[in-house]
């Protein structure tokens, strides 16, 4: 599931014109989650109340009842070429073993479990800290429950991958903050009850300096529209507070392809970020595939400094693909895309240092796809799909059915890369498995 295709689902959920299914999806969540008597002096923000994060609350997290490993205080590394002995993988990737977790479980600053229903799951490291990015977040605050931000953030714990702590909270409150801000005239014309923003993985290119890609969605109480892709920066404050500051309002159009609402990755060989993004929705056949489009990291909110993968020509270029070709751009064509017809879900690629290459770990764009493998050289391929090898599956235990997307690989959690976190979305719940390679 793209990001469009996530907030058109949010949009029903909070439509005006269609309360019934917001009201389902509140029931089904509070039926999946119970009653959460862990959230004391949560403020009361309306069942779709959208908190902001202008000035987020801060308390040091501790995990009290949590066994630790030895690990804690790890800072986290972002795999890059070059910065290791090349490691000992041998292509093709063979899985020696499994290790499935279960549901991931998330933490108040304060140290207590609360219950949340949200979605995605990128990853990325800001200033040493493993920084979780989220789709849809829905608070679980006894019998009432509400969505309170489209996007949110969790931080990392380093001996247990699978507990994330949700480090940003709205303004005295005990409600997860919205991750990426509005600006004033969209302040002015509904904040977050008519725009939702949805973020990437956060790459870090300079210390505590990063970036996050993001699709800006249009939702009234009728109809919405997504109104084109942007890039914000983004540090971590007070230690484990990421924070975004978006400036722009879009750097691509609606009729674009929507860099970064599949994953980015940044090569620190090269200094460029690398978005990878389905193309525009008013296409049926290009917004199931996707394309490529990179710049100088340093200059990645700087339009005029992005070139873009052409397949058909295996080829960079500087001038913008569109859907029609207008204005001295490109007419965007399916064989431009560096991945085909339905052939890649939300993930975001990431150096192996086991296998001393770019790595895939990712999903299909069908819905029921188990945990898939691909492997280049260069970030803009070739990539080789080892003949469709399924690294685990996202039913492990036939635990049920349900739409499950936005498999990602997390490589954060072991340098070798001998072993990668892999998880991805069902039923607004996030599951995970780690594979060990041979």
């Amino acid at each position: 599931m793209v990001l469009r295709e996530v907030f058109g689902k949010l949009a029903e959920r909070v439509d005006g014109s269609n309360t019934g299914m917001a009201h389902n999806l509140l029931n089904q969540a509070q039926q999946r989650f119970g009653n959460n008597d862990n959230n004391n002096n949560a403020s009361s923000q309306g069942q779709f109340g959208f908190p902001g994060n202008n000035s987020q609350t801060h308390t040091p997290f501790e995990f009290p009842h949590m066994p630790h490993h030895g690990e804690s205080h790890r800072r986290a590394v972002y795999p890059q070429p070059g910065l290791r002995h090349a490691g000992p993988g041998q292509l093709p990737p063979k899985v020696k073993e499994t290790n499935y977790h279960g549901k991931m479980r998330f933490y108040h600053p304060a140290g207590h479990e609360h219950k949340i229903a949200r979605d995605l799951g990128f990853t990325g490291v800001l200033d040493g800290k493993v920084v979780w990015t989220w789709g849809d977040t829905l608070m679980m605050h006894g019998k009432d429950a509400f969505i309170c931000a489209t996007d949110s953030t969790s931080v990392a714990k380093m001996d247990s991958p699978m507990c994330a702590v949700d480090t940003a909270l709205a303004p005295n409150s005990d409600n997860i903050a919205n991750w990426i801000n509005c600006l004033p005239h969209e302040e002015a014309d509904g904040g977050l009850t008519c725009y939702a923003f949805g973020g990437t993985n956060v790459i870090e290119y300079a210390p505590n300096k990063g970036l996050v890609f993001f699709l800006k969605n249009y939702r009234p109480p009728t109809g919405g529209k997504i109104c084109g892709a942007g890039v914000a920066k983004c540090s971590m404050h007070h230690g484990d507070v990421p924070v975004s500051e978006r400036k722009c309002d879009t750097m691509w159009s609606e009729y674009e392809p929507y860099y970064g609402d599949v994953g980015i990755a940044y090569n620190a060989q090269d200094g460029h970020v690398y978005a990878y993004g389905k193309g525009p929705g008013y296409d049926d056949g290009l917004s199931k595939h996707t394309f490529l489009c990179k710049a100088p990291a340093d200059k990645a909110t700087d339009i005029d400094a992005y070139s873009y993968w052409d397949a058909s020509t295996a080829s960079w270029g500087t001038q913008r693909l569109t859907l029609h070709g207008e204005h001295g751009s490109k007419k965007l064509e399916a064989g431009q895309a560096v991945f085909g017809w339905m052939a890649m879900n939300q993930a975001a690629p990431f150096w192996s240092n086991y296998f001393n290459r770019w790595m895939f770990l990712y999903g299909n764009s069908w819905g029921y796809s188990d945990c898939l493998v691909m492997t280049a050289e260069k970030l803009e391929g070739p990539w080789d799909g080892h003949g469709g090898m399924v690294v685990c599956s996202t039913l492990p235990e036939k635990e049920g059915e349900g739409f499950r997307y936005a498999c990602c690989g997390h490589p954060e959690f072991d340098d070798s890369g001998k072993s990668v976190l892999v998880t991805w979305t069902r039923n607004n719940e996030i599951y995970g498995t780690t594979v060990v390679w041979e």
